[in-house]
C-alpha cells in the first residue's frame, strides 16, 4: 500500500511539503480567527470565551488558584457551574485538577511578565484567549507538522496525502473544540505525540532515549486527561517492553510516572484524597446539585435553590442528561445518529476501510497499530454503553467527545482507505463529498461546540428525538 522505494518517497515528500505547509498555515489562521472571535457568556457587559458549564468549571479553578491560591470555587467573578462537587463544606470543580493547575501556572506567568496588567479582573478576555491559543492552537500546529511527516511514511500518493492533511486540519472536531477549554483536544494531541514516537520506535527501529521518554510522558498525560486512555498507555508499554525492554524501563517508565504522580498529587492537594472528586457520588449531594442521583430509581434527580427564599426544590431533569435509551438505540446514535462518528464525520469511513485493509493484509507492518485502533475503539464503545452509568452522549455537545482522543489514530489509517482508488473520479468525488460534510460539521460547531450538532438539531426539529 506504500512504496518501498526511497527515491519515490523522497521525491513525493519534497514536492508535497510546500502544500503541507500551506495547509498548516491556513488551518492555523482559521483557528486563530475562530479563537479570537469566539463570544460566550456575558459577564459585566463583556462577552467572555466561556461557552458552557463544562469549560466554566475549569476556568473557575484556574481563577481560584491564580487569584486566591485555592482549589475551592466558592467565590469567582462568574455564575456557578453545575459541574461542581461539595467536599467539607466547600465547592470544587468536578474536573480533574491537573490541567487547570498547569494553566493556572501559565496565568501567573502571564500576570508576572505583564507586570500585573494581564489579569482576570482587568483583561479577562485577553487572558482567556492567550491560554486557549497555547493549550489548543499551538499543539494543533505541532500535531499537523508531525502528522505531515507521518503521512510521508504512509503514502506516496500526493492526492491522498493532501486530502488526509486537510481532513486532519479542518475535517474533525479537534478543530471545533480548539476554541474552548476542554480536556479532549489536549488528550488527542498528547496521544498523537506518543503515537508518533512509538511509530518511529516500532517501525523504524529507532532507539533514542528521548523517543521512549516522549511515549511515556505523553501517553501517561493522555491517560490522566482521558481515563479510558489508560488502556492506550498499557498497550503501548507492553509493545515497547517486547521491542526494547531496557530502554522502556530506563526512559519510558520514569517519564510516564511524572503525569501520573502529578495527577494524584494535584487531586490530593485539591480535595485531600487520591480518589477523583467526580467519582465520589456523595460529593454531588448538596442543595442545588444538578447531578444528584435518586437512589431508588438510579435516575438523575437534581435540585435548585431559590435565591430569594433559599428554599430547595426537586428538579427532575428531562433533557439529554437524563436519557436512558436502550443500548441498540444508543449505539445507533453513537455511530450513525445525532452524535454519530460516521454520520457527522464521514471521512472516517475511509479510516474504517483502511483499518480493515491493514488487518487483512498478510505481513502488513502496520497491523499492530490497526489492531490497537480497533481494540481501543471497541473498548470505548463497550465502556460508554454498558459501564459509564448514564447514556447521555456527553451531555449537550457536538460530536462524540469521549472518543476525540482517538481521532489521530483513526486519521493514521485514512490514507490506506483511499490509496489505489484515487484514479477513479467516482471515488475522488465521494471523498470530496465526505470531506465537505465533515468540514460543515466542524464549522457549524465552531462558534460554540457545547451545543447540538447540525444533525441533532435537525432530528429535534422534525421530532425524531425529544431532547
Amino acid at each position: 500500500m506504500t512504496s518501498g522505494n526511497p527515491e519515490i518517497q523522497a521525491g513525493a515528500s519534497g514536492d508535497s511539503r510546500r502544500f503541507d505547509l500551506l495547509i498548516v498555515v491556513v488551518t492555523a489562521g482559521i483557528l486563530l480567527g475562530l479563537t479570537l472571535s469566539t463570544r460566550g457568556s456575558l459577564n459585566n457587559g463583556v462577552y467572555l470565551p466561556i461557552q458552557s458549564t463544562n469549560d466554566l468549571s475549569r476556568w473557575a479553578t484556574i481563577y481560584s488558584l491564580g487569584e486566591r491560591g485555592t482549589y475551592q470555587i466558592d467565590v469567582t467573578p462568574w455564575r456557578n457551574t453545575i459541574d461542581r462537587v461539595q467536599v467539607n463544606g466547600h465547592f470544587y470543580s468536578s474536573k480533574p485538577p491537573l490541567l487547570p493547575t498547569v494553566l493556572a501556572g501559565e496565568y501567573l506567568l502571564l500576570k508576572t511578565l505583564s507586570f500585573g496588567r494581564l489579569n482576570f479582573s482587568d483583561h479577562p478576555v485577553a487572558v482567556m484567549r492567550i491560554i486557549l491559543i497555547t493549550v489548543n492552537l499551538v499543539p494543533m500546529v505541532v500535531f499537523l507538522l508531525l502528522f505531515s511527516q507521518l503521512l510521508g511514511r504512509l503514502t506516496t500518493d500526493p492526492w491522498v496525502r493532501m486530502y488526509t492533511l486537510l481532513a486532519a486540519g479542518l475535517g474533525t472536531y479537534l478543530t471545533a473544540y480548539s476554541v474552548t477549554l476542554n480536556n479532549h483536544t489536549v488528550a488527542a494531541f498528547s496521544m498523537f505525540f506518543a503515537l508518533f514516537a512509538a511509530f518511529l520506535i516500532w517501525q523504524e527501529r529507532r532507539r533514542e532515549w528521548w523517543l521512549f521518554a516522549a511515549v511515556g510522558f505523553f501517553g501517561a498525560f493522555t491517560a490522566v486527561n482521558e481515563l479510558p486512555a489508560a488502556a492506550f498507555l498499557v498497550a503501548v508499554a507492553a509493545g515497547l517492553l517486547w521491542k526494547a525492554r531496557r530502554e522502556t524501563l530506563l526512559f519510558f517508565l520514569p517519564f510516564a510516572v511524572i503525569p501520573v504522580a502529578a495527577h494524584f498529587g494535584t487531586n490530593y492537594a485539591a480535595v485531600g484524597s487520591l480518589k477523583p472528586a467526580y467519582a465520589d457520588k456523595a460529593a454531588y449531594v448538596f442543595p442545588g446539585s444538578y447531578w444528584k442521583i435518586d437512589p431508588a430509581t438510579g435516575r438523575l434527580r437534581g435540585s435548585k435553590v431559590d435565591p430569594a427564599t433559599g428554599k430547595e426544590s426537586i428538579e427532575l431533569q428531562k433533557g439529554i442528561d437524563n436519557q436512558y435509551e436502550p443500548w441498540p438505540v444508543y449505539l445507533f446514535h453513537l455511530l450513525l445518529g445525532h452524535h454519530g462518528i460516521l454520520s457527522l464525520s464521514p471521512i472516517f469511513l475511509f479510516s474504517l476501510i483502511g483499518l480493515l485493509r491493514r488487518i487483512r493484509a498478510r505481513g502488513d507492518p502496520l497491523k499492530p497499530f490497526a489492531l490497537l485502533a480497533v481494540s481501543l475503539t471497541l473498548l470505548l464503545f463497550v465502556f460508554y454503553i454498558f459501564f459509564a452509568g448514564q447514556r447521555n452522549y456527553g451531555g449537550v455537545c457536538s460530536g462524540l467527545r469521549w472518543f476525540f482522543w482517538l481521532i489521530p489514530l483513526w486519521l493514521m489509517f485514512l490514507p490506506a482507505g483511499l490509496e489505489g482508488r484515487t484514479a477513479s473520479r467516482w471515488v475522488r468525488g465521494l471523498a470530496c463529498a465526505f470531506l465537505l460534510i465533515s468540514v460543515v460539521t466542524v464549522f457549524y460547531a465552531a462558534p460554540n461546540p457545547w451545543t447540538k450538532s447540525w444533525l441533532h438539531e435537525w432530528l429535534y426539529q422534525i421530532q425524531w428525538v425529544s431532547y
